[in-house]
């Protein structure tokens, strides 16, 4: 967490203490948390700062996780726009605790907490009219804190559980707790979300999760976990929220027209077209200097971010996935130019000469997710049943264009490790991109199998988790490291 500042906050503060007899000033305005955090609207201020976090895309989502839940895995790898050397040793497997990509995503993801316990903290003491949205709005910081613990543990395992506002030096050293009590507590964030937060996503309310989408990350939680009952019951309640269910067509759901849909039920929220450069960022992972433009040029691409040639082709004859998660030739209007597979799924042609003015969200929970997680969790608790059948058979129907059962396409006849397997593969063509990958590999036990397998000689067995970061631990000595790494 970032954290490296606060010793010197807390020095200044003594240090004005000491000299407030001659440098005493009270000027009415100044903003200050002793007269803030009165009103309903900076209930509503507090939450937002939350948000304004978790939508940082280069930071956490998309590009801060896909460092390290996409790159180091058989879906991507380095194109030839990565300079930084830390980026590579993510790919081979040879980092260490000393890395800025690392850092940058831990410190990332525990500022958004930070901001979800203000609010948390502060909110409460809030007079409301209305004690309902007075608990949406807890509901809602609680649901951000619980999805970043969800990142964290996952990464990192044992990691400090910080759930309210950092006032001390001692709040500052807390160590790293154990990982069951870290998904007790975002068991319980995400249940308070299912009781308190807004039922029915609305227009106005685009971007703030509902019910369904905390009881969602409950499945998702609980699969991890291996609580395959508890992760098939929230599936399924989920699942049954009429308000949601597949779009009609793979291609068409990253469309921008497309951004706010029925199969997204929670996503990150980007606003491009407006100038300011705070849309969907695409230039690293668009081809570099390859397609050309019509008023002269070529499209600003980097070759960065990219698939591997081994996952594309992965995919099976026939599965319109591939065509949307992937493209080799673009024509902007001089000419069509062909190169090696390039990610496309976030691709916005209207920003083809503003590349960070995207205009899409990036889908944290899809319905064809809980689909997926709900088929897993059957299949481990007895077998591949009709019901697992019929939760796997609708993702691949659509992904093959089908708008019913179809004996070329559908699944049947599998024992539970061969489901097992379908369910892996199917995951990982439906969500290319979309940074799922690495814990998906992780949580069924495959990474460092898979990956040895696939020519990575450098993976180790404690790679299933990421190093503490340095930097934190120079700062915070109660801060253990991972084991594998160096001290």
């Amino acid at each position: 967490m970032t954290k490296k500042f606060i010793p010197a906050l807390l020095a200044l503060s003594l240090l004005t203490t000491s000299c407030q007899d001659f440098l005493k000033e009270s000027p009415d305005s100044l903003m200050v948390e002793g007269n803030f955090y009165k009103t309903e609207a900076d209930a509503e201020a507090a939450i937002t700062a939350a948000y304004d976090v978790l939508n940082n895309q280069w930071d956490i989502y998309y590009r801060g996780i896909y460092l390290l839940a996409e790159l180091p895995t058989d879906n991507a790898e380095c194109g030839q726009g990565v300079a930084n050397s830390y980026i590579f040793a993510l790919k081979d497997y040879t980092t260490g605790p000393v890395n800025d990509r690392i850092y940058t995503l831990y410190t990332a993801l525990y500022k958004a907490i930070a901001n979800a316990n203000v609010a948390l903290d502060k909110i409460p003491a809030i007079s409301f009219t209305d004690e309902t949205k007075k608990n949406r709005l807890l509901a809602e910081a609680r649901f951000i804190r619980g999805l970043l613990y969800f990142n964290l543990v996952r990464l990192f395992g044992d990691v400090p559980l910080v759930v309210h506002q950092t006032t001390s030096l001692g709040d500052v050293n807390a160590p790293r707790a154990k990982a069951e009590d870290v998904y007790k507590q975002i068991v319980e964030d995400f249940t308070f979300g299912e009781k308190n937060l807004d039922a029915t996503a609305t227009a106005a309310t685009a971007g703030r999760p509902t019910r369904t989408a905390a009881t969602g990350l409950l499945a998702k939680v609980y699969l991890t976990l291996k609580d395959y009952p508890n992760a098939r019951d929230k599936a399924k309640a989920a699942l049954g929220d009429a308000q949601y269910g597949l779009f009609a067509s793979y291609f068409d759901l990253f469309a921008p027209a497309n951004k706010i849909n029925k199969e997204f039920i929670f996503a990150i929220q980007n606003k491009g077209g407006t100038g300011t450069g705070n849309g969907f960022g695409m230039a690293l992972y668009l081809p570099r200097a390859t397609i050309a433009l019509p008023g002269g040029g070529t499209v600003a691409g980097n070759s960065a971010d990219v698939p591997t040639q081994e996952f594309y082709d992965s995919f099976k004859a026939g599965d319109l996935r591939r065509d949307r998660t992937f493209f080799t030739k673009y024509d902007a209007g001089a000419g069509a130019a062909t190169f090696r597979p390039h990610w496309y799924k976030f691709f916005d042609p209207a920003a083809i000469t503003t590349l960070g003015e995207g205009n899409l969200n990036y889908p944290v929970l899809r319905y064809s997710d809980l689909l997926l997680t709900y088929a897993e969790a059957l299949n481990e608790i007895g077998g591949p049943t009709a019901d697992a059948y019929q939760a796997i058979n609708q993702v691949r129907r659509r992904a093959y264009g089908k708008s019913g059962a179809d004996a070329a396409v559908d699944l049947a006849g599998l024992s539970q490790s061969t489901f097992r397997d379908a369910v892996l593969d199917e995951r990982r063509w439906e969500f290319g991109f979309e940074d799922h990958r690495w814990f998906d590999l992780v949580r069924t036990g495959k990474l460092v199998s898979l990956l040895r397998a696939k020519g990575n000689t450098r993976i180790q067995d404690y790679h299933t988790l990421f190093p503490i970061p340095q930097r934190e631990r120079d700062v915070n000595p109660n801060l253990t490291q991972n084991p594998g790494y160096p001290n």
